[in-house]
């Protein structure tokens, strides 16, 4: 699975549709923290930021939950809510960032050398896609966008 252009004009769409004063339908974080969680997503997948524990997560269950549209728990250093994440700045700078952390996901080569991830480890291009996808739809629809 590529990350296609379709793939990006929408979430830049959606993207584009978020505001300060949307309130999340489900989940605790706030827009802005929903944006800099998104955007550390990225810098997981090339390496920038990195979790403080791999492994411990049964990954069989955290697939279930995602497959019923439950909130599954982020990893270590990345949590939001917790103060883990990227703190947000500006929300229109931060909405920046992260439409260029999607374009440079995008034009990652196939062999490009993707860090591990935290609860899957050692993954390919189109797992970390598959992952990228499925993470902005669920939040932007955390925002109904």
């Amino acid at each position: 699975m590529d990350f296609t252009e379709e793939h990006m004009s929408s979430f830049f769409n959606r993207i584009d549709r978020l505001n300060s004063t949307l309130t999340p339908l489900f989940g605790k974080m706030n827009v802005h923290q929903m944006v800099c969680h998104c955007t550390d997503f990225f810098r997981m997948a090339k390496g920038t930021k990195t979790s403080r524990e791999y492994g411990r997560v049964n990954t069989k269950e955290l697939i279930e939950l995602a497959k019923l549209g439950k909130t599954t728990p982020a990893p270590k250093g990345f949590g939001q809510v917790e103060g883990e994440g990227t703190a947000p700045t500006n929300l229109e700078k931060d909405l920046r960032t992260l439409k260029e952390h999607i374009l440079e996901f995008s034009n990652f080569k196939n062999d490009f050398d993707f860090a591990e991830h935290p609860y899957f480890g050692k993954i390919d291009q189109e797992r970390w896609t598959k992952l990228a996808v499925y993470h902005l739809n669920h939040h932007l629809s955390q925002f109904g966008v």
